[in-house]
């Protein structure tokens, strides 16, 4: 079955000299797999330009049930960033939601409700100017909702945090000190309710980037 779908990348890993396997969450059918060959190469329709954090995609998927890696083709940019490629802090938080993501989002089934909150965030990412760096945090709040354990105001914490949307960052007036301890709390918390969570490789990154 051929579908066309608009989708998510959550990130990519190299196979061989030039080809890569892709993580995507798709409007159609949740997250899925994909093997992607000669990506690598210069004058490739599907380049590894395409699979970068974040990236919203329409393509073709070529979905057959019981394999594990999906095919694509006709990929495109759906919606292309206007600063978070440009902007260090940007690019870094959305390494770290890609990671969150790729780490919480199993279900490979249709979720429309799901699919706009996350095309919402990724374009507010992008087109955003003031409280970006308390992104992540209302990032991280409002997604816990639909995994299922909807994070609400803990005296530990600032109660702005949860009164916060996107289009406010601005409105949580904290330190780099508060924001990196508001953030090992929250992710306390999902490491408590997501299975085999772990640790975050993009967190340091991000911590660092707060202190600078």
């Amino acid at each position: 079955m051929i579908s066309a779908t608009r989708a998510i990348v959550l990130g990519y890993l190299r196979y061989g000299d030039s080809s890569l396997i892709a993580n995507l969450y798709t409007e159609s059918m949740g997250r899925q797999s994909v093997f992607v060959k000669g990506a690598f190469n210069r004058k490739s329709a599907t380049s590894v330009a395409f699979f970068q954090p974040l990236h919203l995609v329409e393509t073709h998927l070529h979905h057959r049930v019981n394999r594990q890696m999906q095919r694509i083709s006709n990929i495109r940019i759906y919606s292309p960033f206007q600063s978070i490629p440009f902007d260090p802090v940007k690019s870094c938080i959305a390494m770290f939601i890609a990671e969150i993501l790729y780490k919480t989002l199993r279900e490979e089934e249709t979720n429309p409700e799901l699919f706009n909150f996350l095309l919402h965030t990724i374009e507010a990412l992008d087109l955003n100017d003031q409280g970006t760096a308390n992104f992540h945090m209302a990032f991280l709040v409002h997604y816990s909702r639909y995994l299922g354990f909807y994070l609400k105001y803990d005296h530990l914490m600032a109660p702005q945090l949860f009164g916060m949307s996107f289009d406010n960052l601005n409105s949580l007036q904290i330190d780099h000190h508060q924001r990196n301890y508001l953030t090992e709390y929250l992710l306390g918390c999902y490491s408590v309710h997501v299975a085999n969570f772990g640790k975050l490789k993009s967190f340091p990154v991000l911590r660092n980037i707060f202190q600078e």
